[in-house]
């Protein structure tokens, strides 16, 4: 018999997708809950192990102990990508790795699960391709990722917005032009590219990304939300007003960056999460899975290793933790923890996010796009077509579409997926005809990003990889990043590798004197274009 603790669950259909025989569903309400069809279940034990917040229990289906050594120079906490890249370069230098897992799978939110035929994202749509902070480090890190990019593709693939009012804009080029009154409000948007990319200029910690979009378009409320749309709510969940206005400046500058070569691993972001794993093991690292922590052994006020749920008690010279704010106080324990620092994580403001990823007979942004944007609508949605890139991520002759949203209270979810069904079909007259498969995803509370980009929980305000635990290190989103959704990570691991192993190779990129020189140079090649489209 599998027991369900129905109040842990978030929604987040893992155990929907990955049940083997088709014997979980997710019940939808105000909250939502899994139930098991007995007649149907195999007692497989797979739902216990893909769960991230242990809602199913089942000791007779409770996995072997994995084998494991006493002793490793390293022990990684969690096997998100953070977590994998962190493992990959240790192993790399020499280190004896072992990564723990709890879960079934690694990767995390930052993998998908294959489920009748379709890649079902467990949260990150995709890498943004080869030159993002993600594919830089996996690349350094000697991953074999095969990449596809728009330079690769007949189409762009650029995004596609949708207004309220039945506007449509084709290109973000052509939105932007549209909102800021032509070639004249153009300039003004080069010359605030040029502020972003210089490195000089900094603001307040306290201003707001509206205060500094109003700085160059004061009056442009629908420029506005222009911005808040593309950048604040697609790369942080967060609305302009909670955002700051020196993280602003981050995210559009990655943006541009990446968006040269937009694109994806063949593969999806399995395949990086498989090409750090082959590192890892290549060079003598270890991965357990179906493994849970029940404490980071402390003492004299340094981190020893592990103790593990069977009693097993694993040494280590250093420890690195990947599993969020909330379990770093439960495996470390308060009271090896200062005060201060505790308020710190629980003061931490979680984002409270959605996706509906759908499998389709026909694709819905056609063949100039994979992405489209909605704004001004009751829901601001960013959809992302992962077989624009790699049509094998669904079945042959289908695709799909990960529809991602920012919820809003009181997060009834089963009102928050008919207002996006709604709109999606205002959108997509035929959506009904052409939607094969349907799986709504829910991420709120432990699974999801703790330390969201708001305003004091941001940049340099995260988490140093350097606790107060003497040879505790963390890495993940809560971490010290800049920059767009999870791309903010590898700043964080880069820093921590940096700090454990003193080699130069993982001085973080934005603090060598030869990037920021590079941003200088852009920022003016931004202002001279700006004088140029004043003239015409």
């Amino acid at each position: 018999m599998i027991a369900i603790d129905k109040p842990r669950c978030t929604g987040c259909s893992y155990c929907v997708v990955a049940c083997p025989v088709d014997a979980i569903a997710l019940n939808i309400e105000a909250t939502a809950w899994p139930s098991i069809d007995e007649p149907t279940c195999i007692k497989c034990g797979d739902c216990l192990y893909v769960c991230p917040n242990n809602v199913f229990s089942s000791p007779e289906l409770s996995a072997k102990p994995a084998p494991l050594d006493e002793h490793y120079d390293v022990v990684i906490i969690g096997a998100g990508i953070g977590g994998l890249m962190t493992a990959a370069g240790l192993a790399r230098s020499g280190k004896k790795v072992l990564v723990i897992e709890q879960l079934s799978f690694i990767g995390g939110k930052y993998t998908h699960i294959n489920h009748k035929g379709y890649a079902i994202s467990t949260a990150a749509w995709t890498c943004a391709g080869p030159k993002s902070r993600i594919g830089k480090l996996v690349t350094k890190l000697g991953a074999d990722v095969q990449w596809v990019t728009i330079h690769d593709k007949t189409a762009r693939g650029d995004h596609w917005i949708v207004t309220k009012d039945g506007k449509r804009y084709t290109s973000t080029d052509e939105a932007q032009e549209t909102l800021v009154g032509g070639p004249k409000g153009m300039a003004t948007v080069f010359r605030w590219i040029a502020d972003m990319y210089d490195p000089r200029l900094s603001y307040p910690e306290e201003m707001t990304a509206r205060q500094y979009i109003e700085q160059y378009f004061p009056g442009n409320e629908t420029y506005v939300k222009y911005v808040e749309t593309i950048i604040t709510y697609c790369f942080a969940s967060q609305t302009v007003d909670n955002f700051s206005a020196n993280e602003t400046k981050r995210a559009i500058v990655d943006a541009l960056e990446n968006m040269a070569d937009w694109g994806t691993a063949v593969g999806g972001t399995e395949a990086i999460v498989h090409g750090l794993e082959k590192v890892i093991t290549g060079n003598g690292g270890q991965i357990a899975t179906r493994t849970k922590v029940a404490s980071i052994i402390v003492e004299g006020k340094r981190a020893r290793g592990v103790t593990l749920d069977d009693g097993r008690r694993i040494t280590a010279e250093v420890v690195v933790h990947n599993a969020g704010l909330n379990r770093l106080i439960a495996l470390a324990g308060e009271k090896n923890l200062p005060p201060e620092y505790i308020a710190r994580l629980r003061s931490a403001v979680p984002a409270k996010v959605a996706a509906l990823i759908l499998g389709l007979r026909e694709d819905l942004l056609g063949k100039d796009h994979s992405l489209l944007h909605t704004m001004g609508w009751e829901r601001t949605l960013n959809c992302y077509a992962p077989t624009f890139f790699d049509p094998k991520l669904a079945p042959e002759g289908h695709h799909a579409l990960d529809v991602f949203w920012v919820m809003e209270p009181p997060y009834d979810l089963n009102h928050e997926l008919a207002v996006v069904e709604k709109e999606l079909r205002q959108i997509f007259p035929n959506y009904d005809a052409v939607v094969d498969l349907k799986v709504p995803m829910f991420y709120s509370g432990l699974w999801t990003a703790e330390m969201a980009h708001r305003m004091g929980q941001s940049g340099a305000q995260r988490l140093d990889p350097q606790s107060p635990i003497e040879g505790l290190y963390l890495v993940g989103y809560d971490c010290i990043g800049y920059g767009m959704a999870g791309d903010i990570i590898p700043h964080g691991v880069e820093r921590a590798l940096h700090l454990i192993t003193n080699d130069p190779l993982y001085a973080p990129p934005d603090e060598k004197s030869s990037a920021k020189f590079g941003k200088w140079t852009k920022s003016q090649v931004f202002r001279l274009m700006s004088l140029a489209q004043k003239l015409k």
